[in-house]
């Protein structure tokens, strides 16, 4: 399952923060990725291989590592800020799902906190003037994250309690299985449509670094003294939704 590029067996995630994307509506948490990834410049450190993914295999999808090329699931990593995330680039096959579930969460089961993506279909809000943004998470993360989830979850976030999160993937299996495994998770998602999700994607990881900016760090001190919250576009993005129409067709 695991292939990691310095042939290594074993991966290790002690202390590490580990941020997962759902496939899901709009593709707006594996965008949040690969926002996350272009914008602290993440290294490829290897790549998960299963029967519950289809094989895919591309090109670059990121102007820092022109040379690498995209697989169904990579790792990225930054060793100094302790941070891996995970970016899966087509869906699962649904009878093997359950076992690379399993699979992954015993792969990741020793890191410090797990946090997962992922979106909702937006008529499924049932509050229209509500909340946008909804999460779940265990009884050790909202420990671990007392004061940062008091004040995002007063303001913005409403606590999921649901059975379900419709159009929302495997996500909140997922969660239930690191939760199970007591791993300290969070579940994070938004109400959202199908279409152009590149501004959900940056809605989501803005988010996300409201309540990790210790160690996402992508705000960037200016001379007024003020932090700007700075990302950068992958080169992939540029053909988001396939290439221009020919101008031969008319």
């Amino acid at each position: 399952m695991l292939l990691l590029k310095d042939k290594s067996q074993t991966l290790n995630v002690d202390n590490y923060t580990i941020i997962i994307p759902s496939i899901c509506v709009g593709n707006a948490a594996q965008l949040a990725c690969d926002l996350l990834i272009a914008s602290k410049k993440l290294k490829r450190i290897g790549s998960l291989s299963h029967a519950a993914l289809i094989p895919v295999f591309g090109p670059s999808a990121y102007q820092h590592e022109p040379n690498e090329c995209v697989a169904s699931c990579e790792l990225y990593e930054s060793p100094e800020d302790k941070l891996l995330v995970v970016q899966f680039r087509a869906p699962f096959i649904s009878r093997q799902t359950k076992r690379f579930q399993n699979e992954f969460v015993t792969l990741l089961k020793g890191a410090r906190r797990v946090i997962i993506l992922s979106g909702s279909f937006g008529f499924e809000r049932r509050v229209i003037e509500g909340s946008p943004w909804a999460y779940r998470a265990t009884d050790k993360f909202k420990t671990d994250h007392a004061t940062e989830l008091g004040d995002q979850a007063l303001v913005k976030w409403q606590e999921h309690t649901g059975e379900h999160i419709f159009g929302g993937g495997n996500a909140l299996q997922l969660y239930k299985a690191f939760e199970d495994a007591q791993v300290p998770s969070m579940l994070l998602f938004r109400y959202l449509l199908e279409g152009d999700n590149s501004t959900d994607a940056k809605l989501i990881v803005r988010e996300l670094n409201e309540l990790c900016g210790d160690f996402l760090k992508l705000r960037v001190a200016s001379d007024a003294g003020d932090g700007k919250f700075k990302l950068t576009l992958p080169s992939s993005w540029n053909l988001l939704f396939g290439n221009d129409v020919t101008e031969l067709l008319f």
